[in-house]
């Protein structure tokens, strides 16, 4: 990987991200929202809808390997998102999964979708980026085939931390030395 520059440019909820290689010769570029794989390119830019005014983690690997395999490789998933994942309704007539999402105990707001699979007995759903030191819960609601609401099955919530707590460190400066010492504190 050798990525030696790194912009972006947000027009609207479009952000453009752009890359430069210091590979030479066929290019891949390997794209990840979060974590996940999004697509490969050989273009050193890519776009990426996030709403306005929304903060995402983008990152890229460069390789010139075609065989290279982008998924496997993805880096450290960043808990930006999460997979939501329950059981099929047992009732027969449902024809979709409506998903609802609260942030700190305000409005439920619907967030997706999901299509009835007979032949499918798990579903999962990830949710749109999650801000940070916010508290989710989640619901999904079983929709019939005349729009009426199912049970409601309640899924576990989630206080979202990415930013850790900063470090606690004394700092000293020695005047006979001009030297600063930063110390892990006690």
């Amino acid at each position: 990987m050798a990525i030696t520059a790194y912009s972006q440019q947000q027009v609207g909820n479009v952000t453009i991200v752009t890359v430069t290689s210091g590979l030479s010769g066929t290019i891949y570029y390997h794209w990840y929202l979060y974590g996940l794989w999004q697509g490969v390119t050989q273009a050193p830019s890519k776009a990426f809808v996030l709403g306005v005014g929304k903060q995402a983690r983008i990152e890229v690997n460069d390789t010139n390997d075609v065989d290279y395999d982008g998924p496997a490789n993805a880096p450290t998933a960043y808990p930006a998102v999460r997979t939501l994942t329950w059981i099929r309704s047992l009732a027969s007539d449902v024809a979709c999964y409506r998903v609802e999402q609260q942030q700190d105990g305000g409005d439920w707001n619907t967030i997706g979708t999901v299509q009835r699979n007979g032949a499918q007995w798990e579903y999962r759903f990830t949710t749109p980026a999650l801000d940070d030191l916010s508290t989710y819960d989640w619901r999904v609601y079983p929709i019939d085939e005349t729009g009426n609401d199912g049970t409601v099955l309640n899924l576990d919530g989630e206080l979202i931390v990415r930013t850790p707590d900063s470090p606690d460190y004394t700092v000293t400066f020695d005047s006979g030395t001009t030297k600063v010492a930063f110390a892990e504190a006690a």
